[in-house]
């Protein structure tokens, strides 16, 4: 019997091995040793700086870092995929399904599990097409917040934050469908969402669509564009004042991209929000250098519009308007590398998926804003016989800021330090720096002054698998402040040194 047993368990085994053949797991170690600002230590700053330690997050980077990812790049993560692809009973039908996970490892040791967009998809080749070709119907059971729209990460949209995060709990599922030409493509997709109504008080269904097509003009050029509209809800602060005023938003998206030779590298994220079904891909393999000269340059932009509630006329919303612009220029010859990046985004678009700011509001007439806008540009040199390359980075950033009639921040009975007129810094969603009153022996209002960043960096490849990574950088940024005590024992916001030292050295694994 237990002969029989040990057979009958081995024939199941081998009858199911099949349905593994296309497991995938793609990981990155990050062992890090940093401190983000080395004149300063714990206290005092805002946000605070420790001494130098192991770890690493955010606040480690520079504005111009992970313009094509949502990630630090200091994380131990796993991109972990089970994917299987088979000939349908029916000619031309191809069927397949990935379940994609992200493992990401937490400071504390804590291991987080979170859907990377699962799929389900189905794609027909008709008699004629290409082996590349086809109309695709592709099912997100979970997330499908790679699929989106926009094309860098740093300014894309219509992902699952575009209900806002209270729809974060019950997941934001979705289909796209597409055709796939040999030099063209289309799509038209929605999505789902339930939040929470705070009229009724229940969870309500609210609704998105997307649509967007691509061309390659030329074997070197591609034009594509994409639309979207999407629900987010009612005005929770109306409501509790029995007035239903929904949010609603659209935009559109466009790009053209020049591109000569072999690609010169992109991020994790930016693949597989494109929703490339390639998912052998190595997300974390190290850069090849194949000589001769290969570049490409990317200018895309957006035009978003959202209704808010307007806070000169009661119960009574209002569209805001909202803009970016992104320029990204790469080369590669033979051993050197070449970055460009630029950006623009007004205050609204870095604030749309909040949304507003506050939420749920558009700006007071009279409110003075400004955009963000950097450019950034960098090269590197590939030192094959010794495994090492050296780089350099050099930016400058006028960070988004706005100013009101009255201070947005301080609530309904704001303290004294949050009151009056104020210049506000907004470095990122809501990532605010408030500016003291007044400026200078004028005593002037205060207004935001450009950052300026450089880096030196560093890769020295070990083996195949493992690579030290270290960066120092240097950063003056006089918009800092933190609150402080007045003689009449009450928090102002007062300016900090603008200058800041830090480092980052990492011993990184990929497999």
């Amino acid at each position: 019997m237990k002969t029989l047993r040990t057979l009958a368990l081995t024939g199941l085994l081998s009858l199911s091995a099949p349905a593994w053949a296309g497991d995938f797991v793609d990981t990155r170690l990050s062992f890090v040793f940093a401190d983000d600002n080395v004149l300063a230590g714990a206290g005092e700053t805002t946000p605070n700086s420790p001494n130098a330690h192991f770890g690493a997050g955010n606040q480690n980077t520079q504005f111009y870092d992970n313009f094509n990812t949502k990630f630090s790049g200091f994380e131990t993560l796993s991109n972990v995929v089970l994917y299987k692809r088979m000939p349908a009973f029916f000619e031309g039908l191809t069927t397949e399904a990935a379940l994609t996970l992200l493992v990401l490892e937490q400071p504390s040791g804590g291991v987080t599990l979170r859907d990377n967009s699962s799929y389900i998809r189905l794609n027909y080749t008709p008699p004629g097409w290409g082996e590349k070709e086809g109309i695709s119907l592709t099912g997100f059971p979970v997330s499908a917040d790679r699929f989106r729209l926009g094309y860098a990460y740093r300014i894309s949209w219509g992902g699952s934050g575009v209900f806002t995060n209270r729809a974060a709990a019950d997941g934001v599922p979705g289909v796209k469908l597409q055709i796939t030409r040999d030099r063209w493509y289309a799509f038209l997709g929605g999505k789902t969402s339930l939040v929470l109504n705070d009229l009724i008080l229940e969870k309500e269904t609210l609704y998105g669509a997307m649509a967007g097509a691509g061309v390659d003009v030329l074997e070197t050029l591609r034009v594509e564009a994409g639309a979207g509209y999407f629900q987010k809800g009612i005005i929770p602060g109306l409501a509790n004042q029995g007035i239903r005023a929904p949010v609603n938003s659209a935009g559109v998206s466009g790009q053209a991209v020049y591109h000569v030779g072999v690609p010169v590298g992109t991020s994790v994220d930016f693949r597989l929000y494109r929703n490339d079904p390639d998912v052998y891909q190595r997300f974390f393999a190290p850069e090849s250098y194949p000589g001769g000269l290969s570049y490409s340059v990317s200018l895309e932009g957006s035009y978003l519009v959202q209704t808010l509630e307007d806070p000169d006329v009661f119960a009574q919303t209002v569209p805001q308007g909202a803009t970016a612009v992104a320029l990204q220029a790469r080369a590669k010859l033979d051993y050197w590398r070449f970055h460009l990046l630029g950006l623009y985004r007004s205050l609204s678009f870095i604030q749309f998926e909040v949304p507003g700011l506050p939420p749920y509001r558009d700006f007071p007439d009279g409110t003075q804003l400004k955009p963000e806008m950097f450019i950034a540009a960098g090269a590197d040199y590939y030192i094959p016989s010794l495994h090492f390359t050296p780089g350099v980075i050099l930016g400058v950033q006028q960070p988004a800021s706005y100013r009101s009639p009255e201070f947005l921040g301080g609530g309904n009975n704001p303290p004294p330090g949050l009151t009056g007129t104020r210049t506000v810094v907004v470095r990122d969603v809501n990532q605010l720096s408030i500016l003291p009153e007044t400026c200078g022996s004028s005593n002037s209002a205060c207004e935001p002054e450009p950052i300026l960043s450089a880096k030196a960096t560093f890769r020295w490849d070990l083996s195949e698998t493992v690579a030290a990574v270290g960066e120092v950088y240097y950063t003056f940024d006089n918009n800092r402040t933190t609150f402080r005590d007045d003689v009449t024992g009450v928090a102002q916001p007062r300016f900090e040194k603008p200058s800041a030292l830090g480092f980052n050295t990492l011993l990184q694994a990929r497999f």
